[in-house]
C-alpha cells in the first residue's frame, strides 16, 4: 500500500521520495490504516516504494493484485499528476473507510477512481458505490479492457456484470475501459440495446497522452434511433420467424401468459417490440413489459378514453440516472398516432391496436412501423 500511519495517526506516503529520504524512513515505525498492524517499507530498482504487511497478515487490505491492475492504477495516477491535479494513489478515506485506486480532488469535487480488472459481486459494487456517494465522493469505475467484448464493429457484448457500471450523460449510457499495457482509454458511449446481449456503441479510444480528465464526461449527443433501426428490424423479423427454446424462466412465463390470452407470441403487434433504453439498464426484454402494458392498460380502452401508464422499475446508473420507460414509450405511441395529449384527461387513446392472424400481415405492420420510426429519427428522439 502507498499510505501508512505513524504512531500519531498521521498518514504518510512514499511516493516521489528520493532514495536518501527512503533510507532514513526505514528506521521509523508505520502502521496499517485498517488493521493497525506494523508495516515495513519495500523499495528497489524495479519496485515502486510502498508499505507492506509482514507474511501471514490477515488484513483485508493486504490483497494480492494482478500486474495489469498495478500497472493500470499507476498509469492513471501519473496521467493525472502530469495534468497537475490534486491526486493520491490508494489513499485511505476516513469516511467511507475505503481505499480507491486513485483519488482526485478538483476544487470542491472529489472523485474516487476504481480500476476494476477482476469480477466483483453486484452487492459489493453497490456497497462501494453507495459509501462513496454518502460521503460526497463521485465514484468513477474504469474497467479492464479485457471486459470489453465486441461481437462486430460498433457492437459490444453486454453482460449483467457490465450493467453494474453504466453511467448516463445527456441521457445516453456510457462505459469506461482502460488497457494498462497500451495505456489506451476507451469510452463506449451512446449505448443502445438491440437485444439483451447485443448493444450498439460509439467506441472512442485515446492514449493517455492525448486526453484530458474532463473529456471523460464530454459525451457527444446523438440520436437514440440512429443506426439502431436496421438491426432492430432484423431482430424483430427473427423474433417472429424463429422459435428460441432456450429462454429464461421469466420469458417462458411471459410466453405462457400470452398463449393463455389466445395470442401467439409471433403475432403480437409491432407496438409490443419498440426499442427501449431500459432494456440496456436491466429492465428485462422490452417486449415483455410492453406486451403487458398493451394487454392490461390499452387494448380494451375505447377511442378517446384516458390512458394510464404504470411505473416500470429500472435500475439507476452509477451517477443516479433512472430513465422513465413509460414516458419514453408514451412518446413513441404518440408519434405513431396511438395516443395524444389532452388538457383534461392527460393521455387519451386515438387509435386501436391490430392483432394479426397471419404472419404476412404482422411483417407488413413491422415494415410500416419501421418506416414511421425512421422519420422520427430525424427529430432526434
Amino acid at each position: 500500500m502507498f499510505y501508512a500511519e505513524d504512531s500519531s495517526g498521521n498518514l504518510h506516503s512514499l511516493l516521489h521520495l528520493t532514495p536518501q529520504e527512503l533510507h532514513v524512513l526505514h528506521t521509523s515505525s508505520y502502521y496499517c490504516p485498517y488493521c493497525k498492524d506494523t508495516l515495513f517499507i519495500r523499495s528497489g530498482p524495479k519496485v515502486k516504494p510502498h508499505f507492506a504487511h509482514y507474511p501471514k497478515s490477515e488484513c483485508a487490505a493486504n490483497r494480492g493484485e494482478s500486474e495489469a491492475h498495478e500497472q493500470g492504477k499507476w498509469a492513471l495516477y501519473e496521467w493525472l499528476v502530469r495534468h497537475n491535479y490534486d491526486v493520491k494513489l490508494e489513499y485511505p478515506l476516513r469516511g467511507p473507510g475505503q481505499r480507491p485506486d486513485v483519488f482526485v480532488t478538483i476544487g470542491a469535487k472529489r472523485v474516487a477512481i476504481e480500476y476494476q480488472c477482476a469480477r466483483l459481486s453486484k452487492d459489493e459494487i453497490q456497497r462501494r458505490t453507495r459509501q462513496y456517494k454518502e460521503h460526497g465522493i463521485f465514484p468513477l469505475w474504469i474497467l479492464g479492457s479485457h471486459l470489453l467484448k465486441q461481437s462486430s464493429p460498433g457492437t459490444i457484448h453486454m453482460t449483467e456484470f457490465l450493467r453494474n457500471f453504466l453511467y448516463s450523460f445527456h441521457h445516453h449510457y456510457s462505459l469506461y475501459f482502460f488497457n494498462s499495457k497500451t495505456q489506451c482509454l476507451t469510452i463506449a458511449s451512446n449505448l443502445r440495446s438491440v437485444s439483451q446481449r447485443k448493444t450498439l456503441a460509439d467506441l472512442r479510444s485515446y492514449s493517455l497522452s492525448t486526453i484530458q480528465f474532463s473529456h471523460l464526461f464530454q459525451i457527444p449527443d446523438s440520436s437514440f434511433l440512429h443506426d439502431l433501426l436496421p438491426m432492430w428490424e432484423k431482430l424483430l423479423y427473427k423474433q417472429r420467424t424463429v422459435y428460441n427454446p432456450h429462454v429464461s424462466k421469466g420469458v417462458q412465463a411471459f410466453r405462457d401468459d400470452v398463449y393463455r390470452r389466445g395470442v401467439h407470441v409471433s403475432l403480437l403487434p409491432t407496438l409490443a417490440f419498440l426499442p427501449s433504453k431500459g432494456e440496456l439498464a436491466g429492465a428485462g426484454p422490452s417486449y415483455v413489459w410492453q406486451t403487458k402494458f398493451l394487454f392490461d392498460h390499452f387494448i380494451e380502452l375505447e377511442i378517446g378514453a384516458p390512458v394510464f401508464f404504470p411505473e416500470q422499475a429500472v435500475p439507476p446508473t452509477i451517477n443516479g440516472y433512472q430513465p422513465d420507460l413509460m414516458k419514453e414509450y408514451a412518446y413513441l405511441l404518440e408519434a405513431l398516432g396511438y395516443i395524444k395529449k389532452s388538457a383534461k384527461k392527460g393521455w387519451v387513446k386515438t387509435k386501436q391496436v391490430i392483432f394479426h392472424q397471419h404472419m404476412q400481415n404482422a411483417l407488413e405492420d413491422d415494415r410500416k412501423t419501421v418506416a414511421a420510426l425512421k422519420k422520427l429519427e430525424r427529430i432526434n428522439i
